[in-house]
């Protein structure tokens, strides 16, 4: 969710830079101004732009160092739909709201002991996403610059659009593909019953550990929003390239 929020407001400060742009080119082709002056919401967009780079590569690297590095690993992993049973001797009083069906598909633990594989591919999915909104967060403070120096469509915008697209459409779906290996080893470590027991009698409970213990499953999705948007820049790159051959063509009329 992260991902998408910073990638969703990305590409609307995009649009507005280049919605003004192409304002800003109409007025001139139509004579009506030589010089305008960027609006205050631009340079804004490229302070923000920059602090939300920094702090999203200093995110990237605490998030690849810290699973590596430290004792303890906090990761999400899958489980079985999981609810836990009470002894039939035990009440519970839960107001007007009552249980039906359902319960937890994955929990977020702090783990120790984890294997070297589920560490580093947790790391991984956790740098690229916090390094994804960086790169966004990265053209959209290099379209700013470009445009207050009056060259928003300069060729660099359109290759750094390009670049953006295909960042957050191989590195979204990297993340979350990673992600969830890693948690589902994760699930398999902890959850993968090795053996046990159990003494005494529980009213109700024929089997304390399917009513208390979750079970490990593999769980590995494909996300398609990261492709969703790498096409959105992929188009953005396209308008902008266009852009620029039409600004270079309103330069020869002059």
């Amino acid at each position: 969710m992260l991902i998408v929020g910073a990638v969703l407001v990305v590409l609307l400060i995009a649009g507005t830079i280049l919605a003004f742009a192409l304002a800003t080119a109409k007025k001139r082709r139509e004579g009506s101004v030589r010089d305008a002056d960027p609006t205050p919401v631009v340079r804004v967009a490229r302070i923000v732009a920059v602090v939300w780079a920094v702090v999203a590569a200093a995110g990237a690297l605490a998030n690849l160092l810290v699973p590596l590095l430290s004792p303890g690993v906090a990761i999400t992993m899958p489980v079985q739909e999981f609810w836990p049973q009470l002894p039939s001797s035990v009440t519970l009083d839960t107001g007007e709201v009552s249980r039906v069906s359902g319960g937890f598909t994955s929990v977020t633990l702090t783990v120790d002991g984890l294997g070297v594989a589920a560490r580093v591919l947790w790391a991984l999915s956790q740098m690229i996403a916090w390094a994804i909104p960086g790169v966004a967060a990265l053209f959209v403070a290099v379209a700013c610059s470009r445009l207050l120096t009056g060259a928003a469509f300069a060729p660099v915008v359109a290759k750094m659009a390009a670049t953006t697209g295909a960042v957050i459409a191989f590195g979204g779906v990297a993340a979350q593909v990673m992600g969830d290996i890693a948690g589902s080893i994760a699930s398999t470590q902890l959850f993968g019953s090795k053996g046990g027991g159990w003494e005494g009698d529980y009213a109700g409970i024929d089997n304390v550990f399917d009513a208390w213990v979750p079970a490990a499953t593999v769980q590995v999705s494909f996300p398609f929003w990261p492709i969703a948007v790498g096409l959105a820049f992929a188009v953005l790159a396209a308008i902008l390239r266009y852009g620029s051959r039409l600004q270079n063509d309103v330069k020869g009329l002059v």
